[in-house]
């Protein structure tokens, strides 16, 4: 979908923490090997504290693994990229930019703005927000926020982008418009996604495949491929059935759950 491009591979990656203390060792991932297409949307979930942000702070380039490797196109990953957007819970704007400066900061650092800032303005349509270029970060609610997060992580034209919970602060009807529109973008731009995410149902909203990791140290306790169309129904049996697969394989499935988080 993204011409070839965006295809990450994690080759038997271990990651080990040293303590405070610096006597004791905590161990987040053990042996850990994915492979994600170009093109691919792949949500990770897991208990907390099971090396799911470890392993994509390693995607993005800012932890190494203490053993093994992480690649991108075939490069070992040794640094944070362009090439890769981050995006987290916390949207982090600059709160003295604008809603188009925002956006526009990493291509005026990048030098690519003037060739770059028709698409801007497509962007910010796409995201509903076309209304609001010159609204600062205080005048914006926090699912217009993360929007503009999200477009701005978009603009570099990444080959990867790496979602870290971006929509775990957001109400849940806020969360599932967003979630729309971050499929809708994920369709136009053909973008590899990894998302990092607590919500059992957000992940089979969005996905392609879904990785499940076990409690620390963090292993892949199944890979479950998603064949549905987009978008889903979510109240489908064949939804239903992939929802109660991995609440089971977290052992979650005989216990009275009103909302499906991990």
């Amino acid at each position: 979908m993204s011409g070839g491009k965006g295809y990450i591979q994690i080759k038997n990656v271990t990651k080990i923490f040293a303590r405070n203390d610096l006597a004791t060792t905590l161990t987040a991932l053990s042996d850990v090997s994915i492979d994600i297409q170009p093109g691919e949307f792949v949500s990770i979930v897991g208990a907390s504290g099971c090396g799911k942000s470890t392993l994509l702070r390693i995607i993005a380039g800012l932890e190494t693994p203490t053993h093994g490797g992480a690649f991108c196109d075939g490069k070992r990953i040794e640094e944070p990229s362009a090439r890769r957007g981050l995006v987290s819970q916390d949207p982090t704007l600059f709160p003295w930019l604008n809603v188009w400066d925002n956006v526009a900061f990493g291509l005026k650092a990048e030098g690519k703005y003037q060739e770059k800032k028709e698409s801007i303005s497509k962007l910010l349509q796409l995201i509903g927000l076309e209304e609001f270029p010159k609204s600062y970060p205080h005048q914006l609610s926090g699912g217009m926020s993360q929007r503009v997060s999200l477009i701005r992580a978009l603009a570099n034209e990444p080959d990867v982008l790496l979602l870290d919970e971006p929509l775990g602060a957001l109400d849940a009807f806020t969360r599932m418009n967003i979630q729309d529109e971050l499929i809708n973008l994920w369709k136009q731009r053909g973008t590899t996604m990894i998302l990092i995410t607590h919500d059992v149902d957000e992940a089979i909203y969005l996905s392609n495949r879904i990785i499940v990791m076990s409690p620390r140290p963090g292993r892949i306790m199944k890979e479950l491929k998603l064949d549905m169309y987009h978008p889903r129904n979510r109240g489908a049996s064949e939804f239903v059935d992939y929802r109660n697969q991995i609440l089971k394989l977290l052992h979650f499935a005989d216990e009275e759950v009103t909302e499906y988080y991990l």
